[in-house]
């Protein structure tokens, strides 16, 4: 059995009123099987004129608890829910989980941490209080560490006027901005 803990918003409705609250939630899952996708890709005809398809396997952890776990789960403990505004998967854990396999995007903060100082890759995870900025930054590092460096100084900048703001307006770091666009795609297996 493996535990998903994630955190995010939620849209709410109660009777005239509507709006956003945020919620903590820890998932159970026999496997991570349960997340798997398979894509099939048209790649043209053989010989024989007969079609030919490419399977492509991927985990869409965030996608599939968005669209149909966290709906049931949520509504179950919150009798305001509308729908899912965003998740962020925090960590995995669970005795069938191999750490060292899960992709980029599933590791923790902690998992993270380690992956930069092994690799020497030049970011303070400190500095970072979305995680998913944390887990784009090292992939793109890992892809294109000439392209990374490049634009290094803005998102630098970026999250110093972030801290700022934080402390102008006594919000605490444990407090969620709403996350940006990713900048990443879906995780191969």
């Amino acid at each position: 059995m493996i535990k998903i803990k994630c955190h995010g918003a939620y849209y709410y409705r109660q009777e005239a009123q509507k709006g956003i609250k945020n919620y903590e939630m820890t998932v159970n899952a026999a496997s991570l099987g349960i997340f798997e996708e398979h894509s099939f890709k048209y790649i043209g005809c053989d010989n024989d004129g007969k079609q030919q398809f490419a399977e492509r396997k991927f985990l869409n952890v965030r996608g599939k608890l968005k669209k149909r776990l966290l709906p049931i789960l949520l509504a179950k403990k919150y009798p305001d829910f509308a729908r899912v505004r965003y998740v962020v998967i925090d960590e995995i854990t669970g005795p069938d989980v191999n750490l060292e396999e899960l992709p980029l995007q599933l590791k923790s903060r902690r998992q993270l941490a380690e992956i930069v100082r092994r690799e020497s890759i030049p970011v303070n995870p400190e500095e970072y209080f979305d995680i998913d900025e944390l887990r784009t930054d090292i992939m793109e590092y890992r892809v294109n560490p000439e392209t990374w460096h490049r634009f290094k100084s803005i998102r630098d900048k970026r999250r110093a006027e972030e801290q700022q703001f934080r402390l102008l307006n006594d919000i605490a770091e444990e407090q969620e901005l709403p996350p940006e666009k990713p900048r990443s795609g879906i995780i191969d297996l």
